[in-house]
């Protein structure tokens, strides 16, 4: 993976967290309380993103590491 390959997923992940995060906001502005489904789902999306941000930069740390090439 190129560091520009990394770069991209790395902002498509973050602005995927920010998108979740405004719409959080937005409904907590317009609406008075959640629904236990709504928690729910708001806090997966949350983990799973979180969680494929911590596998990209394994996949980085990893790559750095050990080189791709073969000879």
């Amino acid at each position: 993976m190129t560091n520009e390959q990394f770069e991209m997923m790395k902002t498509r992940i973050w602005s995927g967290l920010d998108m979740i995060s405004e719409k959080a906001q937005k409904i907590g502005q317009e609406e008075n309380a959640w629904s236990l489904d709504e928690l729910g789902k708001m806090a997966d999306i949350t983990k799973d993103l979180a969680k494929t941000f911590k596998c990209l930069v394994k996949i980085n740390i990893l790559a750095n590491e050990h080189s791709v090439k073969r000879y």
